[in-house]
């Protein structure tokens, strides 16, 4: 992928090199670079990408930086060398970084998200799987699903097959592997929204051989080597939520981000199985109860999906 000064500067500023986060200077967080953003129009500068080989007088200059603040955004902006060894790494892997100033960043993630929309992430496979009509299907990590849940999540599989959906999981153990696995057989495209572990689960067979194959497709906001972490998990829901058009909780502990999802109406439809206790706290804030998945009700179902899509697509278009 070929990047213009804006993205180029955006990674400089914001991504972590190492897995661990040992940095010179920390990384810009979202909310600091949308500060950052806010400075440099403020400069009249048309983008982050001006900032390029300015020094730290005149970084401090322009965006109103303390002496430490002009330190680090400097310090940040000149790690070239590192970044460019970085991205060489990541190329051999399959994996590309996209920034909120490339084509490829998804609009429905702008769109959704706003100012909360992340500055960049990693992806492999297919950037267009990322616009494509889905499905998410979520659950807690390492939790064992009942005969009755991989049926439910297995009529998921074959409606997307049907109606043209990509199936969004969080790829790890439990209903995100069961919803994984039932899409391998269907041939209906997945994305893996990671918390962590990317490099790792690129390197499992089947995800593999898929994301070759250009049906399926893997995000994360984590650098590829770090650990899955719990804290990564909850930073990456909202990515989860943003890239669906519907979402079925099947577990939850209450901490995946449904909450705020259904708050904000990141998501405009969100379902939780009524068969986990653990579901009713996101019910009674609004998601809507489920058990039974027949493909009667699955249509109704699909049909709002659609309706909702083609409004916001409208909407969008004449903006």
């Amino acid at each position: 992928m070929n990047h213009n000064d804006d993205a180029y500067a955006t990674m400089l500023l914001t991504m972590a090199l190492s897995p661990n986060r040992e940095e010179y200077a920390r990384p810009y967080s979202t909310q600091e670079f949308v500060r950052l953003q806010e400075a440099v129009r403020a400069a009249g500068l048309r983008g982050p990408g001006k900032l390029l080989g300015v020094d730290i007088s005149g970084l401090m200059a322009w965006l109103n930086l303390s002496e430490e603040e002009g330190y680090r955004a400097f310090t940040l902006l000149n790690r070239t060398v590192q970044l460019s060894y970085a991205l060489e790494g990541y190329m051999r892997e399959g994996i590309e970084v996209v920034t909120r100033y490339d084509d490829a960043y998804p609009d429905r993630l702008l769109r959704k998200l706003g100012e909360g929309a992340p500055a960049f992430f990693y992806r492999a496979g297919p950037a267009s799987l990322l616009e494509r009509p889905a499905v998410a299907v979520l659950g807690i990590s390492g939790v064992r699903t009942s005969p009755e849940v991989r049926e439910a999540i297995e009529r998921l599989a074959v409606l997307a097959a049907e109606k043209g959906f990509a199936l969004i999981t969080g790829g790890e153990l439990g209903v995100s592997r069961v919803a994984a696995t039932a899409a391998a057989e269907r041939d209906v495209p997945v994305v893996d929204i990671l918390g962590g572990g990317m490099l790792a689960h690129l390197h499992e067979e089947v995800v593999g051989a898929r994301v070759a194959a250009g049906s399926a497709a893997a995000v994360s906001l984590e650098h590829p080597e770090a650990m899955f972490t719990v804290s990564h998990a909850i930073a990456r829901n909202k990515l989860l939520f943003a890239l669906a058009d519907a979402a079925f909780v099947f577990n939850t502990d209450g901490k995946r981000g449904e909450s705020d999802a259904l708050q904000s109406r990141t998501c405009d439809w969100i379902y939780a199985w009524e068969g986990y206790p653990g579901n009713g706290g996101i019910i009674a804030r609004g998601a809507t109860p489920f058990r039974a998945l027949d493909a009667e009700r699955l249509e109704v179902m699909s049909r709002s999906w659609c309706e909702s899509q083609a409004q916001q697509m409208s909407l969008f278009d004449l903006m």
